[in-house]
């Protein structure tokens, strides 16, 4: 009796594992970006600046102002998007991708969206407006996607601190390198700004386990005056 039961419990048991399989892990694909991923320390970081003259005299008054104890207030100071190149090489927050055949799209955690266009090709020049992200489109190459970005104006900072103009043009290479790591190559060109290209790297490690936390900016600088107008600077 004790047999038979035992043998019976065994006959169930392997009918149900062939009721509900398990399912594999899914196959490495190299051309999906999709989930959570954060940026590896000590990448993303810019060489010396080739300045041009202007722009060599803003770079060193904003680092004069900051040598005084009145550093230069970027964008993100006032909760306004940090912008496309800080998106990319500053990693105190993870990015979340979610892509498409046509689409890709980066959300940065503490703020930033970053929309891909597959299949289409710059707007024209009476359709762009000065981008915090820019007006970005790609093409594959093998398995790495090339994101070219223009219309960056909204921004007039690169690092937080150093300048760039609203000629600044960025060039993304997205390659998964391995199946939990993503590299980004990004080159920018800017002729007001730079007398060169730039270029650097940032890698990152995908975080499977990780939810995208909800993320907030309050602005308490801009208050109200007696008038109803918003005044900048007062708090």
């Amino acid at each position: 009796m004790i047999k038979t039961t035992v043998l019976a419990a065994v006959g169930v048991a392997v009918a149900c594992a062939a009721a509900f399989p398990v399912s594999a892990a899914p196959a490495f694909n190299p051309k999906d970006f999709s989930g959570v991923w954060m940026q590896d320390r000590g990448t993303g970081r810019f060489p010396a600046y080739p300045w041009t003259p202007d722009y060599g005299a803003v770079a060193k008054k904003r680092a004069d102002a900051l040598a005084a104890g009145n550093p230069y207030q970027p964008a993100g100071a006032s909760c306004l998007p940090r912008g496309l190149v800080g998106m990319v090489t500053t990693g105190a927050y993870p990015l979340e991708i979610w892509q498409t055949p046509q689409k890709i799209v980066v959300i940065k955690e503490n703020g930033g969206t970053h929309r891909i266009y597959l299949g289409r090709k710059h707007l024209g020049e009476d359709d762009l407006t000065p981008l915090f992200y820019g007006d970005s489109v790609a093409t594959w190459e093998g398995n790495t996607l090339v994101v070219d970005s223009i219309s960056l104006g909204a921004t007039d900072n690169i690092d937080g601190q150093n300048p760039h103009s609203d000629a600044m043009h960025v060039v993304e290479r997205y390659t998964r390198t391995a199946p939990n790591k993503l590299e980004i190559k990004l080159t920018v060109t800017d002729p007001k700004a730079f007398t060169a290209p730039i270029a650097t790297t940032s890698t990152f490690t995908l975080q499977p386990a990780y939810e995208m936390q909800e993320y907030y900016c309050v602005n308490e600088r801009n208050t109200f005056g007696k008038d109803g107008q918003g005044v900048a600077g007062t708090k």
